[in-house]
């Protein structure tokens, strides 16, 4: 017990723990949790309120009425364990049997047959779960359950009880017991918040204390909502440790001394000769910013986002076109293939005479077209170079890339962005975003980048008609699809699912059978197909027909959602719109509306009405990704786990918004006026964990 009077550093690895074997040491690694600061701040998921535990004897078979009670939470010995099998679909079934001295309630599980291995007579079990009347009465069906040990152990005593979840071959409650141990053995750090965040909050290790160990008197429903002070302090902890890491990136960023672009009057005229009609007050904004930038002498780190339709695409390419046209190279990454050929193809267009400088790189290519392009590249004989992926492989050497620009930032890995950046002299970074992003979640996500917001749609965007049906009302959207036809003009149809079922098990109709409704419904009018599991030569030239003409009607799933131009569209049909994101919906609302014609949208959805009325209601995208943000959580509306995003255990973007501009605000306060001497011990000791902060 000596060694445990000396309170050790939450920067201590947790093999510093009693009882932490290589299994258990292995699952605590597959998680991230390596020191006691990770451990302890991997929270409860939920606590029980033992004032909420019922008596089993309290569950009044008189009074059931049929519908079930709800939710229950009871406490009880297991008495007996009994295994079967059904008859009809030979399912597992395993029966406990708890008693808690005021009477049973039995305790049914499906398809969990090492559960009778596991379980014990005599061990007490905390279980919750739906109470539903079963063959013998009242019981509960696959409830969650936590053991507590024997009945001879040490009764708990506390009114809260924290529940963890299990991370491999570590139980919840080897779990507790750690953590336990972990708060023992914990010193106080001392405070390295500034004051301004520090104040009206609990000190870090009795917050811990409290969160792990909830007080008899604490409120349940703060604890449960997560918002007490213990709470309070953990977040802050976690935003001002994110805001130091980008303040320290971005103020190491502006040290370093960048390539400076040339500009001329010459330069300008050559330019604006690119472009085929007067830039939007947003557009000449956004590119007096990287003008700035780029002839500033510091590395650029930019983000430019807008709305469908806001004109990114023409900035980046006036932002290349003043590197390449002064003896440079830009790169532009894009995420699909699809994306890449279109941006070559688009800007081949406005480049004219000067097309001959640009080169496109694709993991498809042909051994000796790859060839040519890697040697034009590395002569520097292409100077606007355009790809996916492929601009990652060690094969590709730059002459001289001074600017890289990134479209759908959030679709590539923090550590794919890097290697490329890796490959230049310390180039200018632009990223782009299609997915308009509330500020507070940019400000998370793209910390360290400045930012430019196209909020302006170009002259000649059509506004676009959108309607919600439901599928006894489809007929109405194939006659207007029937109509855009025969005018001459093109139409989109998305299929959420290429097969009838999803990973979630509700039936679909697939893209298959829709390609047999939209044949019998159109016969005779040329259609493409087109969905993720084609090859790419298949797909880009199944797209190509129909951003021609040569086709009149796609079938596609979201493999359109970005960067598909076609003028000729005027109408989009989206089947299943429930299964869509607010933001993904709009994403693919931009694919028409491009041309001279009045366009529509049509949502074709059963269910969720009331969240898909947002889309009818405005086309504003950042009003739109607001609400899905709000609806969904940052992970479900980028969709990625390469996103970059943060992962908070306390912290939340969308609650405490508020709070991170504080943060960041003082963040930025330290830098400047220099950290102090606890935060500097601070950073020695847990820097690591500041890669939560390297998310550009």
């Amino acid at each position: 017990m000596k060694e445990r009077l000396l309170k050790l550093p939450l920067a201590s690895k947790v093999g510093v723990l009693r009882g932490l074997g290589p299994a258990r040491a292995e699952a605590l690694r597959e998680a991230g949790i390596h020191t006691l600061r990770d451990l302890l701040f991997a929270l409860p998921f939920r606590y029980v309120d033992r004032g909420s535990v019922l008596s089993l004897g309290s569950l009044d078979l008189a009074g059931f009425d049929g519908a079930g009670q709800g939710i229950v939470t009871v406490l009880g010995a297991v008495r007996e364990v009994r295994q079967s099998t059904s008859r009809v679909q030979r399912m597992a079934i395993t029966e406990v049997l708890l008693d808690d001295g005021t009477g049973t309630l039995r305790l049914v599980f499906f398809n969990q047959p090492y559960l009778g291995r596991s379980l014990r007579p005599g061990e007490r079990m905390l279980a919750f779960g739906p109470l539903v009347h079963g063959r013998a009465g009242l019981e509960l069906r696959s409830p969650q359950f936590e053991l507590l040990g024997r009945e001879a152990e040490a009764s708990w005593v506390r009114r809260f009880l924290p529940l963890y979840r299990k991370l491999g071959a570590l139980g919840g409650r080897v779990r507790q017991h750690l953590v336990e141990e972990a708060l023992a053995c914990a010193g106080e750090p001392p405070e390295w918040l500034p004051p301004e965040l520090a104040k009206d909050l609990p000190p870090l290790l009795p917050a811990l204390k409290a969160l792990h160990a909830p007080a008899d008197e604490d409120d349940p429903a703060r604890l449960e909502a997560r918002t007490t002070p213990a709470h309070g302090r953990l977040a802050t902890e976690e935003l001002f440790a994110f805001s130091l890491g980008v303040e320290l990136r971005r103020a190491g960023r502006m040290a370093r001394k960048g390539s400076v672009v040339p500009t001329s009057p010459e330069l300008r005229e050559r330019l604006k000769a690119l472009l085929p009609f007067h830039l939007t007050g947003a557009q000449r904004r956004a590119f007096k910013e990287i003008v700035e930038d780029l002839t500033s002498g510091r590395v650029m780190h930019r983000l430019l986002q807008g709305d469908v339709g806001s004109g990114k695409t023409l900035v980046a390419l006036l932002a290349m076109a003043m590197v390449s046209e002064t003896g440079g190279q830009a790169a532009l990454l894009a995420p699909t293939e699809v994306l890449a050929r279109q941006h070559a193809a688009n800007f081949e267009r406005l480049l004219g005479g000067r097309a001959g400088a640009l080169q496109c790189l694709l993991g498809p290519m042909k051994a000796v077209e790859k060839r040519e392009a890697l040697r034009r590249i590395a002569s520097g004989e292409a100077r606007y170079i355009v790809g996916t992926h492929a601009l990652f492989q060690e094969a590709v050497q730059f002459a001289k890339l001074q600017l890289v620009i990134v479209d759908e930032q959030h679709r590539f890995g923090v550590k794919q962005r890097e290697a490329l950046k890796a490959k230049g002299l310390d180039p200018h970074w632009l990223v782009m975003s299609a997915t308009p992003i509330p500020r507070s979640l940019a400000l998370a996500l793209f910390g360290d980048l400045d930012q430019s917001v196209l909020d302006e749609l170009p002259p000649g965007r059509q506004p676009i008609a959108s309607k919600l049906l439901a599928h006894g009302a489809a007929e109405r959207a194939w006659e207007l699809v029937g109509r855009e036809l025969a005018a001459g003009r093109q139409a989109f149809v998305v299929s959420p699912a290429i097969d009838p079922t999803d990973e979630t098990k509700v039936r679909l109709r697939d893209i298959q059978a829709m390609e047999a409704l939209l044949r019998q419904r159109f016969p005779g009018v040329e259609m493409e197909v087109v969905h993720g599991r084609l090859k790419a030569d298949d797909m880009a030239a199944r797209m190509a027909r129909f951003v021609a003409g040569d086709a009149r009607l796609l079938l596609a799933t979201t493999v359109i959602e970005v960067g598909v131009d076609v003028p000729g569209a005027s109408v989009m049909v989206v089947d299943h719109a429930e299964r869509f994101g607010l933001s993904q919906l709009h994403q693919l609302r931009g694919r028409v509306g491009r041309g001279t014609a009045k366009s529509c949208f049509l949502m074709l959805s059963d269910s969720e009405s009331e969240r898909l009325q947002v889309l009818v209601e405005t086309q504003d995208g950042f009003r739109i990704a607001q609400r899905d943000l709000e609806l969904r959580g940052p992970g479900e509306f980028f969709g990625t786990r390469q996103s970059g995003l943060p992962q908070f255990q306390a912290a939340d973007l969308i609650r405490d918004a508020a709070l991170l501009r504080r943060c960041r605000e003082a963040a930025a306060e330290a830098v400047r006026a220099g950290l102090s001497e606890a935060q500097q011990d601070w950073l020695g000791q847990e820097g690591q964990r500041l890669r939560i902060a390297e998310v550009s």
